[in-house]
């Protein structure tokens, strides 16, 4: 394993989808956690289920959101929230966070306000992962929302299928106290290499720019010359 810090972002490359999840896991501290989905994080939570499941069984409070869902039933194999309630809440002894499912903006905006209770949406820690067009969360190049710097609960109609999500927006991503963003695999090297640039065009770019406690965990391929 290696690091890179930047400018307000600390990089660190790791060997393996293995010690990504273990590295990755050093950052889940609660309460707050809000998750992406995909095959990434489907393996993360594999990883992580263990120790989660201690910090649960000693009492540790660890409450799990959702980064974006596919307007999907829950029973959807496509639906975010399925995946890990599947491989990490329900095993974890969390069940009760299956209620945390929301695939609609107006839900989510709900859950939240009774979960901060009036407060800013400042989470402690959010994973987000990242596609091959730099796309992070449902926020997707050349997207309105891409504009839209104040709402906390975005709408999507996305150009990936299913079109229809609901996704935090580039505000909560900005001020949760520590963002980590992982990468795996050479299809996400040109992503990385604009991110090392500074351009902030792709959203993850803009996202990881933006926020003064950043953490990019990268294995060697999505790396390239890290």
């Amino acid at each position: 394993m290696s690091g890179f810090q930047g400018d307000g972002l600390k990089i660190i490359v790791v060997d393996s989808a293995e010690e990504a999840g273990r590295k990755s896991l050093e950052y889940v501290r609660g309460p707050r956690i809000a998750v992406s989905g995909g095959t990434t994080f489907a393996a993360l939570f594999r990883h992580w289920l263990p120790e989660v499941k201690q910090k649960v069984a000693a009492g540790d409070d660890l409450r799990f959101f959702v980064v974006d869902e596919r307007t999907v039933p829950f029973e959807d194999p496509q639906c975010n929230w399925k995946t890990c309630y599947e491989e990490l809440l329900l095993p974890a002894g969390l069940s009760k966070q299956k209620a945390h499912y929301t695939p609609t903006a107006a839900e989510y905006s709900s859950l939240l306000r009774n979960e901060f209770k009036g407060s800013p949406v400042i989470f402690d820690q959010i994973f987000l992962g990242m596609g091959e067009d730099g796309h992070t969360a449902s926020l997707f190049p050349g997207s309105d929302s891409l504009q839209d710097d104040d709402s906390i609960v975005l709408d999507i109609v996305g150009p990936k299928p299913p079109p229809r999500r609901v996704t935090l927006g580039f505000k909560p991503l900005r001020e949760c106290r520590t963002l980590v963003a992982i990468a795996l695999g050479a299809s996400k090297f040109p992503v990385i290499e604009k991110i090392r640039s500074g351009d902030r065009e792709l959203p993850i770019a803009n996202v990881l720019a933006s926020h003064p406690n950043g953490v990019l965990i990268l294995d060697k391929a999505a790396a390239g010359s890290v």
